[in-house]
């Protein structure tokens, strides 16, 4: 079983997403949205990785759900995975610069 990393980022991200759920989504999305958090990262702590890369020269991989409407970028390593920012598609982009700019 793969050991699940969080960064201060995807904490502060997700904290961000799950505000505006509950301003703007009924008690049922939000089940459904926790219901797929949880699958994904079930699957991860099953070692199922096979989701695709950012870009060819990243080992930075990416799951989209809940229609497509967020993303969750994530570095896969020997025993664990850390996911690195959970950001809506309308989300801002910046965050994933400063994603970057941080790993370098």
């Amino acid at each position: 079983m793969m050991k699940i990393i969080f960064s201060d980022i995807t904490i502060k991200s997700l904290r961000e997403i799950t505000e505006f759920l509950s301003e703007h989504w009924t008690k049922k999305e939000i089940k459904l949205f926790k219901r797929d958090l949880d699958k994904l990262i079930e699957s991860f702590q099953d070692g199922i990785v096979s989701y695709p890369t950012i870009d060819s020269d990243s080992e930075l991989r990416f799951a989209c759900w809940e229609k497509n409407r967020l993303k969750c970028i994530f570095d896969v390593k020997t025993s664990d995975i850390e996911i690195l920012l959970f950001l809506p598609f309308k989300g801002n982009p910046e965050n994933i610069k400063r994603l970057f700019i941080n790993r370098i």
